[in-house]
């Protein structure tokens, strides 16, 4: 038995070591890069590239990836979206998660940072909380999704964006 176990992780072990979902410092990080680096940092940490748009003078142009998407339908662990402009430095990410244990790592993280919730509400039947820190502005929505089966299920979307970005493009709203 303890051969078979072993014999499972050495053939499976790498692909989970090299396979992760993100921690927050990790999507900070991220948006910090540009588009080629943060597509080398996503691959190597074992996202797939799922589809890219470019900008346009008045629209953000998109890079998305998932992670551990299932390959029979278009379920994933999770999606990351890349947010990037021709026209100024400002990026953002998106993430949606699916467990609510990523969901309460990230809002962990996110106060630990010392961001103070500025706003919550409800809008287009979801819960949106507004979190700000010095440089950067988190948007946490809470709402469900439901699939083919008309089974619903939990999603959470966290926005990573400037301060400034969010003033601009938000208003303040608090």
């Amino acid at each position: 038995m303890k051969k078979a176990i072993l014999l499972i992780f050495i053939l499976t072990g790498p692909a989970v070591l090299f396979a992760q979902n993100l921690t927050m410092s990790q999507l900070l990080e991220i948006k910090k890069k540009d588009i080629g680096n943060a597509e080398d940092y996503l691959v190597s940490k074992g996202w797939e590239f799922l589809e890219a748009k470019e900008p346009t003078w008045d629209k953000f142009g998109s890079v998305a990836f998932t992670y551990e998407k299932d390959n029979m339908s278009s379920r994933a662990v999770s999606f990351l979206i890349y947010l990037f402009s021709d026209v100024s430095s400002q990026t953002r990410v998106l993430i949606q998660v699916h467990k609510k244990e990523k969901y309460t790592e990230y809002v962990n993280a996110i106060k630990s940072y010392g961001c103070e919730m500025v706003s919550s509400k409800v809008e287009n039947n979801e819960i949106v909380k507004v979190y700000r820190g010095a440089t950067t502005t988190f948007i946490i929505r809470s709402g469900t999704s439901e699939n083919y089966f008309n089974e619903q299920s939990a999603v959470w979307t966290f926005s990573i964006l400037s301060n400034d970005d969010y003033d601009l493009n938000y208003g303040i709203d608090y």
